[in-house]
């Protein structure tokens, strides 16, 4: 009898415990916007291991869940909601960790989606409209923290986006578009720096891009040296540039028939120089530093952006009694340019020709459309022959000294001075007072 009764109270007191196992009371929402609001609740019980929260919009079928809710919790932000929609929410209790004790589904609580904190902006507009790509444009909106654009194909049902855009900016450019297309585009301003005070997307913009008709394919290059002196050190410049719609480079060689590197000297690591490279949208700068370097007369040279990424690189060569430098483009995909410059500078790199005479610099360009282009450029390097001349000057003799009237002079302090040297040499000296 004794055991039986012991039994009985085991079994009260499990069943008291499991009883305490209740669902929050009080249940409303809190800082409501287009796309989260605060679930918030008073708890019924001390026992608590966690809470577990589920919502749908109202007349849905499925339900979404919030897992694992921290028992010292009595709030919880409900963020991926549609905006402007009725909601319905629960919350349940779990009073242990292997999920048997727990408590039913709590009464409901709705909200809608709106709210009067995160306007948006009302003024869109694109210009640049190209067969590529086009600018969009937005009248800001007061303490925004950033933009983000959505563009689709007219007629289509996914979206692509774009952004941040951070305030104060206020254009943006909708690249990768389809000739000939009709596209719409819409603004979201999000008013704090996470994704809850984000703003209804506005009204749409659309437009249309025109037809691509291709460039010829017509790089312009330069190439310069910064002396033409013989056998000195200079550094070289290399330039090419396109206009908007030529075929995209391929790749490029250019060579002379005279000079060298003076790759020797090199070792990995050296910076040698810097790149530029402009566009429509950007100007991209790099430093150049030394590869692999193979031998006196061949070296691959890279290029790194301002954040240490390697983003290409070329070789350079000592050739045939000349130069060689080639490069390879990676294709981007569209056969095409918008337009761009690049300038590369090799400083105290290249030798000229220990002699006076010309120097040819021959360029092959082939683009990605099989296009080729050849062209020659012709320096002329100069010998510094002043020590010879002085030498030549002191062993001649001035025969006769006159003005432009051919009067002789006997000083040479006049102010415009005809002197006839023994070799047949003829000097005309100016003197200003």
């Amino acid at each position: 009898m004794i055991r039986v009764f012991v039994f009985f109270l085991i079994q009260c007191f499990c069943i008291n415990a499991y009883a305490q196992c209740t669902a929050p009371i009080y249940l409303n929402t809190t800082n409501v916007y287009y796309y989260s609001a605060d679930a918030n609740w008073t708890p019924t019980t001390s026992n608590v291991s966690y809470y577990r929260i589920r919502y749908k919009e109202l007349g849905a079928q499925s339900w979404q869940f919030i897992n694992n809710i921290d028992s010292s919790l009595n709030t919880k932000i409900i963020s991926g909601l549609n905006s402007l929609s009725y909601y319905v929410w629960q919350i349940k209790t779990y009073c242990d960790t292997n999920n048997t004790n727990t408590s039913s589904w709590s009464v409901e609580d709705t909200f809608y989606t709106s709210t009067a904190l995160c306007p948006n902006t009302d003024s869109l507009y694109t210009t640049n409209i190209n067969y590529n790509n086009a600018q969009a444009n937005w009248d800001t909106v007061e303490n925004a923290d950033r933009y983000k654009i959505r563009y689709k194909i007219l007629g289509t049902t996914n979206w692509s986006n774009l952004g941040p855009f951070h305030h104060p900016l206020n254009s943006a450019q909708i690249p990768m578009l389809q000739q000939s297309t009709g596209y719409v585009w819409q603004v979201q301003t999000f008013h704090d720096s996470t994704a809850i005070l984000g703003s209804l997307w506005s009204e749409s913009d659309t437009f249309v891009t025109v037809a691509f008709v291709p460039a010829p394919f017509n790089p312009t290059i330069s190439n310069n040296l910064s002396t033409l002196e013989c056998n000195s050190t200079a550094d070289l410049y290399l330039s090419v540039s396109q206009s908007n719609n030529e075929p995209d480079v391929g790749t490029s060689i250019i060579t002379s028939d005279k000079g060298a590197f003076n790759i020797s000297a090199l070792n990995y690591g050296d910076t040698i120089g810097n790149a530029t490279t402009i566009t429509s949208v950007q100007t991209i700068s790099a430093v150049l530093t030394v590869g692999i370097v193979l031998g006196q007369n061949y070296a691959i040279i890279n290029s790194f952006d301002t954040t240490g990424s390697l983003i290409g690189f070329f070789s350079i060569e000592n050739d045939n009694g000349g130069i060689k430098v080639s490069s390879s483009s990676p294709n981007d995909g569209n056969n095409y340019t918008s337009g761009y410059e690049s300038n590369i500078f090799l400083n105290n790199i290249f030798i000229n020709p220990p002699f006076t005479g010309p120097m040819h610099f021959y360029v092959d360009i082939n683009s990605e459309l099989n296009d080729q282009i050849s062209l020659v450029d012709t320096m002329q390097v100069w010998c510094n022959t002043t020590a010879v001349d002085e030498e030549i000057t002191k062993n001649k003799k001035i025969i006769s000294n006159v003005d432009l009237l051919g009067r002789k002079i006997k000083h040479l302090n006049y102010n415009i001075n005809i002197i006839r040297y023994s070799d047949g040499s003829i000097d005309k000296k100016i003197t200003i007072k």
